[in-house]
């Protein structure tokens, strides 16, 4: 195989508003302002400066786990970028196949490179001088302008996994030649590949195109799909060193290798339309009509509300799972890394699917993790390549409960929850008061208890590269009582709705009712101890996990003290972005999320921002202040979260930001809890007043 390429490229105190000093930090961006749409769409002043432009990402999903995500560019900077990046064994095992497609345009005016990759020695080719505009409306689309050439592509997903389309549409006054090189990663999206020759290329049988065959992957069909004159030729070519920035910066491996079958040559004149294919279908199975994956970043000219763009990001974190051959539904916790997590999964479905209308994908989800419940613990996660469940949390079950209630609230019937999830809802209480894995167990004073020095069990758990827990919250974390205790409750809640016996363990509730604020009432700091260890040790770390206990149903702090945790953590966690994860006059605080693995691991949960905690944070001021007070509080947050859609991950809201201002974005371009705390926050507006 030629290794090189075109021009071979080189290897190588409360107000009940959020304060001015806490408003975002971007210019021109008033997070007062009632106009609330997103104008997804990028001029070629934006996307010609080109590391901006590299820092912008737009994501597609296929519903079965799969995705397409790049860069407005469609310059790759991440192992995880691809045009279409599908899942082997859906939802799960998800491998990059095509990454990007190097692009040049031969006109009159001359040759002019379209795409941009970078190497290390840096862009060849550099297609951002002639971006004139990119959008997300319906789908990616990126438009370049070459002389008197204009050449529009943009990426659609095939439904349920099936294969990507990339279309060209070409307006021109006279002839014109594209000539399109595919660059295949062939490898999974977790790992770095490097040039092999255990790759073989073959044309494919009466149509314009390649059949790539490797020893990772079923054989993967290209091809094109076009009124014009097309040739398929050239010898099969690695391009070498190719540089992703975004992983250097993050601390890994940051080059890898990539395969070009061959090229396309497309001829025309005047207006003319190009599809390329790709697929694990011979052409024969898959073809022009075939459908569309649901387009999951969709905004227009009509600039839809805010709860109908939520509405459609949620849409992509809800995909299939094939749970002993039934056709069950899972969530994906974030993309592009994440996986289906439990914990993840079920504190984000009230507000992905039961408060967007999707009550029977809620179910499907439901089922899914009670399904795969063992000893009284859904699973935290299951395996990217095995799929074999793993039970390492706490908490996930107990928000399996607050979710089966929030569903069961919004239902009229009962059937599909007697059979399979109240059985579930028992099994967790049981087996958690008379005790499961890693010690879990219910205490003398009704409270649970959990793991030891070595363990993670909440959804604080950071680890260094040597195994150290970065925050050690075991015994009793105080979100952890909140919801056991709430938990309790609503399980009799449900049992009445059911007509079924309360559990025997709901007896628990009045005496570990009694035992939890006088166990977590710190005086000093006005607010709630965070961990009480078991040698009776209290963490009094201001952080974020306290206002459980005062935002959720039947929470275990009322009153003057409920009122002091919510001014205490707004004045000092909240930020525009979310609730930090530690305050800022802590010593163990963190500011910025950035650097190494070692490095961001210990920032995650000191002192980071998390959009996901502003749902519940909500809920403890609508519970402990003024109704008007509240509701203005909460319109600002909500805000503020949708300011953020076109920060990083276009029309989605990521995963983290740094507790410090300007508090960059962070961590997954897309985070499903992030999206369902702003839907949340959305519906109790609504709930509580009316439309936001």
């Amino acid at each position: 195989m030629n290794r090189g390429g075109y021009g071979d490229p080189p290897r190588t105190h409360f107000t009940g508003v959020i304060s001015d000093r806490l408003k975002p930090a971007r210019p021109g961006l008033n997070v007062l302002d009632p106009h609330w749409g997103l104008a997804l769409h990028l001029d070629a002043a934006n996307l010609r400066d080109r590391d901006r432009a590299l820092t912008r990402e737009w994501l597609l999903t296929d519903g079965a786990g799969g995705y397409a995500s790049s860069t407005v560019l469609m310059c790759p900077t991440r192992r995880y970028h691809g045009l279409w990046v599908p899942a082997v064994r859906p939802p799960l095992a998800r491998h990059v196949v095509l990454s990007h497609i190097d692009e040049r345009l031969i006109a009159a005016d001359g040759e002019t490179w379209l795409s941009t990759t970078e190497y290390a020695g840096g862009f060849h080719p550099d297609g951002s001088v002639v971006a004139e505009s990119f959008e997300t409306d319906p789908m990616p689309r990126l438009v370049s302008r070459a002389g008197a050439v204009t050449v529009a592509r943009h990426v659609a997903l095939l439904a349920e996994g099936e294969g990507v389309c990339i279309t060209y549409e070409v307006q021109a006054d006279g002839r014109w030649t594209l000539d399109l090189a595919p660059m295949l990663a062939l490898r999974s999206m977790h790992a770095l590949a490097e040039a092999r020759e255990s790759v073989r290329v073959e044309p494919i049988e009466k149509a314009c195109g390649y059949h790539v065959l490797s020893e990772r992957l079923p054989g993967v069909f290209l091809w094109a799909d076009t009124a014009e004159v097309t040739e398929a030729s050239g010898k099969p070519t690695w391009y070498e060193g190719i540089l992703l920035r975004v992983e250097r910066d993050r601390g890994f491996e940051f080059t890898h290798d990539l395969l070009a079958p061959g090229r396309w040559t497309v001829r025309g004149q005047g207006t003319g339309l190009c599809r390329l294919f790709c697929s694990f279908d011979s052409p024969g199975q898959v073809g022009a009509t075939a459908g569309l994956a649901r387009p999951c970043v969709v905004h227009s000219a009509s600039e839809p509300s805010p709860i109908e763009q939520l509405s459609r990001a949620a849409d992509a974190f809800l995909v299939t799972r094939r749970v002993a051959g039934e056709g069950l539904m899972t969530v994906i916790a974030g993309y592009p890394w994440f996986a289906d997590w439990g914990r993840d999964a079920m504190i984000a479905l009230p507000g992905l699917a039961i408060e967007t209308g999707r009550l029977d994908a809620a179910e499907k989800v439901l089922t899914t993790f009670a399904s795969a419940a063992r000893g009284g613990m859904i699973p935290n996660r299951f395996d990217e390549h095995t799929g074999e469940p793993s039970y390492n949390t706490v908490d996930a079950s107990l928000w399996f409960i607050q979710a089966l209630a929030a569903y069961l609230d919004a239902v009229d019937h009962a059937a599909g929850i007697r059979d399979c999830l109240w059985p579930a809802a028992c099994h967790i209480v049981e087996h958690y008061a008379a005790g499961t894995r890693f010690g879990i167990h219910a205490d003398t004073d009704g409270l649970i208890a959990a793991g030891d020095e070595d363990t993670q069990l909440t959804w604080m758990d950071a680890r260094t590269s040597d195994g150290r827990p970065v925050t050690p919250r075991y015994g009793k974390p105080v979100e952890v009582q909140a919801l056991w205790l709430s938990g309790l409750a609503l399980m009799e809640e449900m049992a009445e709705a059911l007509g079924e016996t309360p559990p025997a363990p709901c007896a628990l509730g009045p005496r570990a009712r009694d035992a939890f604020e006088d166990l977590f009432w710190n005086d000093e700091t006005a607010c709630l101890y965070d961990c009480v260890f078991p040698d009776g040790r209290r963490d009094p770390a201001i952080r974020p996990n306290q206002v459980l206990a005062v935002g959720l149903p039947h929470a275990p702090l009322t009153g003057k003290r409920a009122k002091s945790v919510v001014r205490t953590v707004c004045a000092k966690l909240m930020t525009p972005r979310g609730l930090r994860t530690l305050a800022p006059a802590d010593p163990s605080y963190k500011g910025t999320y950035g650097g190494s693995p070692d490095e961001r691991d210990a920032a995650y949960h000191q002192g980071t921002a998390w959009p996901w905690l502003v749902g519940p944070y909500v809920d403890a001021v609508l519970a402990a202040e003024p109704r008007d007070c509240a509701r203005g509080q909460a319109r600002q947050i909500l805000e503020c979260l949708m300011a953020t859609m076109d920060e990083a991950g276009l029309g989605f809201i990521s995963e983290v930001f740094d507790g410090d201002p300007p508090h960059r974005p962070g961590g997954c371009i897309a985070q499903a809890w992030s999206v369902a705390a702003a839907i949340h926050i959305h519906r109790v507006l609504e709930a509580t007043g009316g439309p936001p």
